[in-house]
C-alpha cells in the first residue's frame, strides 16, 4: 500500500486556530458568563461560536426526543446528516467543475475545510490522510459528541450515518465510508476511512 499524503498546509507551522490555546479554566469561565466584555478576545469569541453549535446539536436531540420519541427523533437526526455532509461536499465538487466525480484526495481537502472553519473542536480532527484507496481522518474530539451529554452518542452516530450516505449521493467514486473508532462508541477518539477502492483495484465504473 502507498504511503499516505497531507496537503502541503498540514506542515505549515504558522497555521493557528483561534481558540485552541485557551486554557480549561477561561474556558469554564466563559461557559459560566464570568467573563467582561472588557476580558474577551478573539480566542474567547471563536471559542464561544464553536461551543454555541455543539450546544444547538445537543439541545435539538434531547428537545426533540421529548417531543416525537426516540425513534423519529433518530430519523431526524439521520436525514439532517444526509442534507448537512451531502450538500457540503457537492458544493465543493461543483466548485471545482468535477460534477460526482470526486476522489480521495478531494474528500480529503473537503475534510479539512469543514474541520478548520467550525470552531477548535473540531479542528482537533486536523489533518486528513490520503491516497489512492482512501481518505482517513483521525480526531480526539468532536463538535457532534457532547461529553456532558454521553447519553446523547446514539443521536451523534445517527446524524454521522447520514453524513456518510450524503457524501456517496454526491461522489459516484465513493464506495463506502468505514468506521474505525468513534466517540459515540466510548472510544478515546474517532478514525473514519472513505473508501474510494479496493486494495489493488480499480476505479468504480471501471
Amino acid at each position: 500500500m502507498a504511503e499516505r499524503k497531507q496537503e502541503p498546509y498540514a506542515k505549515d507551522a504558522i497555521l493557528f486556530y483561534p481558540g485552541r490555546r485557551l486554557s480549561d479554566e477561561e474556558k469554564q469561565r466563559m461557559d459560566r458568563y464570568e467573563l467582561g466584555i472588557d476580558e474577551l478576545t478573539i480566542d474567547h469569541l471563536v471559542y464561544a461560536m464553536s461551543k454555541q453549535i455543539e450546544n444547538n446539536f445537543q439541545t435539538f436531540y434531547t428537545v426533540a426526543e421529548e417531543v416525537v420519541g426516540e425513534e423519529k427523533a433518530l430519523a431526524i437526526a439521520n436525514e439532517i446528516g444526509r442534507r448537512y455532509g451531502g450538500r457540503g461536499y457537492a458544493t465543493l465538487l461543483e466548485a471545482k467543475g468535477l460534477g460526482k466525480q470526486g476522489s480521495a484526495r478531494l474528500m480529503a481537502l473537503y475534510q479539512d475545510l469543514v474541520h478548520s472553519i467550525r470552531g477548535p473542536k473540531h479542528a482537533a480532527a486536523l489533518y486528513a490522510e490520503y491516497d489512492d484507496e482512501r481518505c482517513v481522518v483521525r480526531r480526539k474530539e468532536c463538535i457532534y459528541y457532547n461529553e456532558q451529554t454521553p447519553q446523547n452518542g446514539k443521536y451523534t452516530e445517527a446524524f454521522e450515518l447520514g453524513c456518510f450516505d450524503g457524501y456517496k449521493a454526491a461522489d459516484d467514486n465513493l464506495l463506502r465510508v468505514e468506521v474505525h473508532r468513534c466517540r459515540y462508541r466510548g472510544d478515546g477518539g474517532c478514525e473514519q476511512h472513505w473508501v474510494y477502492r479496493e486494495p489493488g483495484g480499480e476505479k468504480p465504473g471501471k
